[in-house]
Protein backbone atom coordinates (compact mmCIF):
# COMPACT_ATOMS: atom_id res chain seq x y z
CA UNK A 1 0.00 0.00 0.00
CA UNK A 2 0.61 3.69 -0.53
CA UNK A 3 2.02 5.97 2.24
CA UNK A 4 0.08 8.79 2.71
CA UNK A 5 0.71 12.60 3.81
CA UNK A 6 -2.05 14.82 4.76
CA UNK A 7 -1.62 18.56 4.59
CA UNK A 8 1.02 19.33 2.41
CA UNK A 9 1.88 22.99 3.21
CA UNK A 10 5.79 23.74 3.87
CA UNK A 11 6.66 20.91 5.98
CA UNK A 12 4.32 18.32 4.68
CA UNK A 13 5.53 19.31 1.06
CA UNK A 14 9.03 18.59 2.10
CA UNK A 15 7.79 14.91 3.52
CA UNK A 16 5.95 13.75 0.99
CA UNK A 17 8.48 14.80 -1.90
CA UNK A 18 11.69 12.88 -0.05
CA UNK A 19 9.38 10.11 0.04
CA UNK A 20 8.78 10.19 -3.72
CA UNK A 21 12.12 10.43 -4.33
CA UNK A 22 12.95 7.37 -2.67
CA UNK A 23 10.65 5.67 -4.99
CA UNK A 24 7.27 5.01 -2.39
CA UNK A 25 4.04 5.41 -3.57
CA UNK A 26 2.81 8.38 -2.23
CA UNK A 27 -1.04 9.73 -1.66
CA UNK A 28 -1.63 12.95 -0.54
CA UNK A 29 -3.99 15.80 -0.02
CA UNK A 30 -4.94 19.33 1.71
CA UNK A 31 -7.73 21.66 1.43
CA UNK A 32 -5.57 23.93 -0.38
CA UNK A 33 -5.61 23.55 -3.97
CA UNK A 34 -1.90 25.62 -4.33
CA UNK A 35 -0.57 23.15 -2.00
CA UNK A 36 -2.32 19.81 -3.35
CA UNK A 37 -0.53 21.29 -7.02
CA UNK A 38 2.90 22.17 -5.91
CA UNK A 39 3.18 18.41 -4.16
CA UNK A 40 1.57 17.16 -7.56
CA UNK A 41 4.69 18.18 -9.16
CA UNK A 42 6.75 16.66 -7.39
CA UNK A 43 5.35 13.42 -7.87
CA UNK A 44 2.77 12.70 -5.36
CA UNK A 45 -0.86 10.81 -6.28
CA UNK A 46 -3.33 14.22 -5.15
CA UNK A 47 -6.50 12.28 -3.23
CA UNK A 48 -10.07 13.98 -3.51
CA UNK A 49 -10.14 13.88 0.59
CA UNK A 50 -9.04 12.65 3.58
CA UNK A 51 -11.23 9.42 2.89
CA UNK A 52 -9.22 7.98 -0.08
CA UNK A 53 -5.85 8.68 1.62
CA UNK A 54 -7.28 6.63 4.29
CA UNK A 55 -8.53 3.82 1.96
CA UNK A 56 -5.04 3.55 0.06
CA UNK A 57 -2.36 4.33 2.30
CA UNK A 58 -1.01 2.00 5.15
CA UNK A 59 0.87 4.56 7.15
CA UNK A 60 0.04 8.06 7.08
CA UNK A 61 1.77 11.08 8.46
CA UNK A 62 -0.02 14.00 9.19
CA UNK A 63 1.36 17.78 9.12
CA UNK A 64 -1.54 19.51 9.56
CA UNK A 65 -1.74 23.60 11.14
CA UNK A 66 -4.73 22.93 14.12
CA UNK A 67 -5.06 20.17 16.55
CA UNK A 68 -9.01 20.36 14.88
CA UNK A 69 -7.59 19.41 12.08
CA UNK A 70 -5.66 16.60 13.20
CA UNK A 71 -8.78 14.81 14.82
CA UNK A 72 -10.87 15.28 11.76
CA UNK A 73 -8.26 13.59 9.73
CA UNK A 74 -8.12 10.52 12.41
CA UNK A 75 -11.77 10.44 13.06
CA UNK A 76 -11.64 9.88 8.92
CA UNK A 77 -8.63 7.03 9.63
CA UNK A 78 -10.78 5.30 11.81
CA UNK A 79 -13.69 5.45 9.85
CA UNK A 80 -12.05 4.35 6.45
CA UNK A 81 -8.83 3.26 7.24
CA UNK A 82 -7.80 -0.39 7.20
CA UNK A 83 -7.27 -1.75 11.16
CA UNK A 84 -3.56 -1.59 11.95
CA UNK A 85 -3.14 1.41 10.11
CA UNK A 86 0.09 3.62 11.41
CA UNK A 87 -0.82 7.34 12.07
CA UNK A 88 2.26 9.61 12.60
CA UNK A 89 1.01 12.90 13.72
CA UNK A 90 4.34 15.60 12.93
CA UNK A 91 1.71 18.95 14.63
CA UNK A 92 2.69 20.25 17.36
CA UNK A 93 -0.53 20.09 19.73
CA UNK A 94 -1.31 19.91 23.17
CA UNK A 95 -0.16 16.68 25.28
CA UNK A 96 -3.46 16.01 26.39
CA UNK A 97 -5.31 16.01 23.02
CA UNK A 98 -3.17 14.12 21.69
CA UNK A 99 -4.05 11.05 24.59
CA UNK A 100 -7.52 12.01 23.60
CA UNK A 101 -6.50 11.48 20.07
CA UNK A 102 -4.11 7.79 20.74
CA UNK A 103 -7.51 6.83 22.44
CA UNK A 104 -9.96 8.12 19.34
CA UNK A 105 -7.64 6.22 17.03
CA UNK A 106 -7.18 2.85 19.35
CA UNK A 107 -11.19 2.35 19.49
CA UNK A 108 -11.04 1.64 15.60
CA UNK A 109 -7.68 -0.50 16.22
CA UNK A 110 -5.58 2.71 14.65
CA UNK A 111 -2.38 3.25 15.98
CA UNK A 112 -1.76 6.83 16.73
CA UNK A 113 1.58 8.12 17.20
CA UNK A 114 2.22 11.87 18.26
CA UNK A 115 5.26 12.68 16.37
CA UNK A 116 6.00 16.77 16.93
CA UNK A 117 9.37 17.83 14.67
CA UNK A 118 12.17 20.35 14.74
CA UNK A 119 13.93 21.25 11.76
CA UNK A 120 11.15 23.13 10.38
CA UNK A 121 10.62 23.46 6.36
CA UNK A 122 13.97 22.96 5.90
CA UNK A 123 14.93 20.55 7.65
CA UNK A 124 11.55 18.26 5.75
CA UNK A 125 12.97 19.48 2.37
CA UNK A 126 16.10 18.37 3.50
CA UNK A 127 14.55 15.16 5.13
CA UNK A 128 16.77 16.19 8.05
CA UNK A 129 14.06 16.47 10.82
CA UNK A 130 14.22 15.68 14.35
CA UNK A 131 11.30 13.51 15.37
CA UNK A 132 9.79 13.14 18.82
CA UNK A 133 7.65 10.05 19.06
CA UNK A 134 5.24 8.62 21.63
CA UNK A 135 3.54 5.15 21.07
CA UNK A 136 4.00 1.59 20.52
CA UNK A 137 8.06 1.17 20.15
CA UNK A 138 7.29 -2.19 18.27
CA UNK A 139 4.98 -0.15 15.42
CA UNK A 140 7.36 2.96 15.05
CA UNK A 141 10.25 0.50 14.15
CA UNK A 142 8.32 -1.34 11.80
CA UNK A 143 8.32 1.89 10.38
CA UNK A 144 11.55 2.72 10.40
CA UNK A 145 12.97 2.68 6.60
CA UNK A 146 9.85 5.37 6.08
CA UNK A 147 10.67 7.51 9.34
CA UNK A 148 14.49 7.13 7.71
CA UNK A 149 13.83 9.44 4.58
CA UNK A 150 12.14 12.12 6.02
CA UNK A 151 13.90 12.07 9.71
CA UNK A 152 17.86 12.50 10.61
CA UNK A 153 17.23 11.06 14.11
CA UNK A 154 13.91 9.73 15.40
CA UNK A 155 13.96 9.34 19.59
CA UNK A 156 10.79 7.42 21.16
CA UNK A 157 9.90 9.45 24.09
CA UNK A 158 7.80 7.47 25.56
CA UNK A 159 3.83 7.07 25.55
CA UNK A 160 1.12 8.52 23.32
CA UNK A 161 1.44 12.55 24.77
CA UNK A 162 4.53 12.27 26.32
CA UNK A 163 6.29 13.59 22.98
CA UNK A 164 4.22 16.62 22.88
CA UNK A 165 4.98 17.33 26.27
CA UNK A 166 8.58 17.38 26.02
CA UNK A 167 8.73 19.26 22.79
CA UNK A 168 6.38 22.07 24.35
CA UNK A 169 8.63 22.06 27.58
CA UNK A 170 11.60 22.33 24.76
CA UNK A 171 10.26 25.05 23.18
CA UNK A 172 9.88 26.45 26.32
CA UNK A 173 13.13 26.35 27.20
CA UNK A 174 14.18 27.59 24.27
CA UNK A 175 12.23 30.57 24.36
CA UNK A 176 13.51 31.63 27.19
CA UNK A 177 17.08 31.31 26.60
CA UNK A 178 15.99 33.37 23.89
CA UNK A 179 15.13 36.20 25.75
CA UNK A 180 17.72 35.76 28.69
CA UNK A 181 19.95 36.38 25.65
CA UNK A 182 18.47 39.00 24.30
CA UNK A 183 18.47 40.45 27.66
CA UNK A 184 22.52 39.83 27.43
CA UNK A 185 22.86 41.42 24.19
CA UNK A 186 21.29 44.68 25.41
CA UNK A 187 23.84 44.77 28.20
CA UNK A 188 26.56 44.20 26.22
CA UNK A 189 25.87 46.67 23.69
CA UNK A 190 25.52 49.21 26.58
CA UNK A 191 29.12 47.70 27.74
CA UNK A 192 30.88 47.97 24.40
CA UNK A 193 30.81 43.96 23.71
CA UNK A 194 29.91 42.84 19.81
CA UNK A 195 26.40 40.57 19.38
CA UNK A 196 28.71 38.39 17.57
CA UNK A 197 31.63 38.02 20.36
CA UNK A 198 29.11 37.25 22.51
CA UNK A 199 27.43 34.76 20.35
CA UNK A 200 30.23 32.96 19.41
CA UNK A 201 31.62 32.93 23.02
CA UNK A 202 28.25 31.14 24.28
CA UNK A 203 27.57 29.15 21.34
CA UNK A 204 31.10 27.74 20.14
CA UNK A 205 33.36 28.34 23.08
CA UNK A 206 31.50 27.15 26.13
CA UNK A 207 28.83 24.81 25.41
CA UNK A 208 27.32 26.35 27.88
CA UNK A 209 23.48 25.14 27.46
CA UNK A 210 24.64 21.55 27.35
CA UNK A 211 27.03 21.41 30.18
CA UNK A 212 24.57 23.58 32.23
CA UNK A 213 22.00 20.22 31.63
CA UNK A 214 24.79 17.81 31.98
CA UNK A 215 25.71 19.46 35.67
CA UNK A 216 21.85 19.64 36.40
CA UNK A 217 21.30 16.56 35.87
CA UNK A 218 24.72 14.70 37.28
CA UNK A 219 24.23 16.07 40.39
CA UNK A 220 20.39 15.64 41.27
CA UNK A 221 20.13 12.18 39.80
CA UNK A 222 23.68 10.92 40.18
CA UNK A 223 23.31 7.02 40.13
CA UNK A 224 20.88 7.36 37.25
CA UNK A 225 23.12 9.85 35.30
CA UNK A 226 26.23 7.76 35.44
CA UNK A 227 24.06 4.36 34.89
CA UNK A 228 22.07 6.22 31.46
CA UNK A 229 24.99 8.87 30.38
CA UNK A 230 28.07 7.48 31.86
CA UNK A 231 30.87 10.47 31.87
CA UNK A 232 33.84 10.07 29.74
CA UNK A 233 36.28 10.52 32.71
CA UNK A 234 36.23 12.06 35.98
CA UNK A 235 36.90 15.30 34.56
CA UNK A 236 34.84 17.84 33.41
CA UNK A 237 31.57 19.48 34.52
CA UNK A 238 30.24 16.38 35.83
CA UNK A 239 29.29 16.00 39.52
CA UNK A 240 30.22 19.61 39.19
CA UNK A 241 30.41 21.44 42.70
CA UNK A 242 30.12 25.18 41.82
CA UNK A 243 28.29 26.02 44.72
CA UNK A 244 25.08 28.08 44.95
CA UNK A 245 26.44 31.09 46.68
CA UNK A 246 29.23 31.34 44.11
CA UNK A 247 26.91 31.57 41.05
CA UNK A 248 24.44 34.08 42.92
CA UNK A 249 27.71 35.79 43.41
CA UNK A 250 28.22 36.41 39.44
CA UNK A 251 24.26 37.42 38.99
CA UNK A 252 24.76 40.13 41.45
CA UNK A 253 27.78 41.36 39.31
CA UNK A 254 25.84 41.16 36.48
CA UNK A 255 22.71 43.19 38.24
CA UNK A 256 25.11 45.49 39.44
CA UNK A 257 26.17 46.40 35.80
CA UNK A 258 22.51 46.39 34.87
CA UNK A 259 21.57 49.05 37.24
CA UNK A 260 24.48 51.50 36.19
CA UNK A 261 23.82 51.23 32.69
CA UNK A 262 20.14 51.25 33.23
CA UNK A 263 19.04 48.04 31.28
CA UNK A 264 16.18 46.36 32.13
CA UNK A 265 16.79 42.26 32.75
CA UNK A 266 13.20 41.23 34.01
CA UNK A 267 14.60 37.56 33.52
CA UNK A 268 17.40 37.90 35.11
CA UNK A 269 16.68 39.83 38.08
CA UNK A 270 13.91 36.86 38.74
CA UNK A 271 16.69 34.69 38.42
CA UNK A 272 18.74 36.24 40.56
CA UNK A 273 15.79 36.51 43.23
CA UNK A 274 15.09 33.27 43.17
CA UNK A 275 19.02 32.33 43.81
CA UNK A 276 18.73 34.58 46.65
CA UNK A 277 15.99 32.99 48.02
CA UNK A 278 17.77 29.33 47.85
CA UNK A 279 20.89 30.61 49.22
CA UNK A 280 18.17 32.53 52.49
CA UNK A 281 16.56 28.77 52.78
CA UNK A 282 20.21 26.89 53.05
CA UNK A 283 21.39 25.96 50.17
CA UNK A 284 24.20 28.65 49.37
CA UNK A 285 26.94 26.02 50.36
CA UNK A 286 25.09 23.17 47.88
CA UNK A 287 25.87 22.71 44.18
CA UNK A 288 23.59 25.04 42.69
CA UNK A 289 21.83 22.41 40.56
CA UNK A 290 20.46 21.52 43.99
CA UNK A 291 18.48 24.57 43.64
CA UNK A 292 15.78 22.60 42.13
CA UNK A 293 15.22 20.93 45.70
CA UNK A 294 14.16 24.70 46.71
CA UNK A 295 11.66 24.04 44.61
CA UNK A 296 10.57 20.83 45.45
CA UNK A 297 10.23 22.07 49.17
CA UNK A 298 8.15 25.10 47.93
CA UNK A 299 5.59 23.39 45.86
CA UNK A 300 5.57 19.92 48.21
CA UNK A 301 7.09 17.94 45.31
CA UNK A 302 9.65 15.30 45.60
CA UNK A 303 10.86 14.51 41.87
CA UNK A 304 12.76 11.50 41.40
CA UNK A 305 14.02 9.15 38.28
CA UNK A 306 12.05 5.44 38.17
CA UNK A 307 12.99 2.56 36.11
CA UNK A 308 9.50 2.08 35.32
CA UNK A 309 9.56 6.06 33.63
CA UNK A 310 13.08 5.22 32.44
CA UNK A 311 12.17 2.47 30.25
CA UNK A 312 8.89 3.87 28.87
CA UNK A 313 11.27 5.58 26.58
CA UNK A 314 13.04 3.27 24.26
CA UNK A 315 15.09 6.48 23.14
CA UNK A 316 17.18 6.81 19.65
CA UNK A 317 15.61 4.54 16.67
CA UNK A 318 16.96 6.38 14.03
Amino acid sequence: MAIGVIGLGKVGNGIAKNLVQADYEVVGYDLDEDACEAARDRGVDIAEDNAEVARRASTIILSLPHPDASQAAVETIVEHGDPGTDVFDTSTISALRARELGELASEGDVNYFDSPITGGEVGAQAGELTIMIGGDPERISANSEVLSVVAESVYHIGDVGDAQFVKLVHNHVGQTTLVIFIEGLLLADEFGVDPTVLYRTLRHYTQIYDDKLDSFFSNTFEEEFEEHFPPEGTDGIYGNQFNLDVAHKDLVELKSLADKYETYLPLGNFVEQFHREGMNAGFGDRPHPHLLHHYEELFDKDIETTAEGRQKSHGEII
